[in-house]
């Protein structure tokens, strides 16, 4: 944007600044908040998402907190379709809770086979569900180690506990 100013006594004064895109405005929400509702709509609904962003310090244009119309609202302006009851598992994708119970182990259990590699999985953000691949579940040295670690049994050092049979 180029602005001339005439001053009083004939003296000009030439300026040139960035001028806002049609639609654009101050408040907008950042591109990689965008981004991450975009991923996170493929995988939870509104009220769930709302909570991640909060969770993770992400702010809307305005700087409040999000809640599920704020992030319909993102949703539509972006044209980001609405989550699906079923669209995750139709892609052959688990959250951790979904793929201990295929595993038959308890939720911290595959979690700790997240972190040491075992299983694969991904997290879009810091409080995003985790993310497995059913064909992962189904290898066969992950369903060796769920294995393993069920049998574990701690066994107490403790001489005057009885242990259980």
């Amino acid at each position: 944007m180029a602005l001339v100013i005439h001053w009083q006594g004939g003296d000009h004064t030439r300026m040139t600044g960035k001028k806002n895109k049609i639609g654009q405005t101050r408040w907008a929400v950042k591109a990689d908040v965008v981004d991450l509702v975009r991923n996170l709509a493929r995988q939870l609904p509104d009220l769930s998402i709302a909570a991640i962003l909060n969770r993770s310090g992400k702010r809307t244009g305005h700087g409040a907190s999000w809640t599920r119309s704020h992030v319909c609202s993102l949703r539509n302006i972006h044209g980001i379709s609405v989550y699906r009851e079923g669209e995750r598992a139709e892609r052959g994708e688990r959250t951790l809770d979904e793929a201990a119970d295929i595993l038959k182990v308890s939720r911290a259990t595959a979690y700790r086979m997240v972190s040491s590699g075992v299983l694969p999985a991904r997290q879009l953000c810091t409080g995003a569900p985790w993310i497995i691949q059913l064909s992962d579940l189904q290898h066969e040295t992950v369903r060796r180690e769920a294995d393993a670690r069920r049998s574990r049994r701690p066994i107490s050092q403790d001489p005057v506990q009885n242990p259980l049979l």
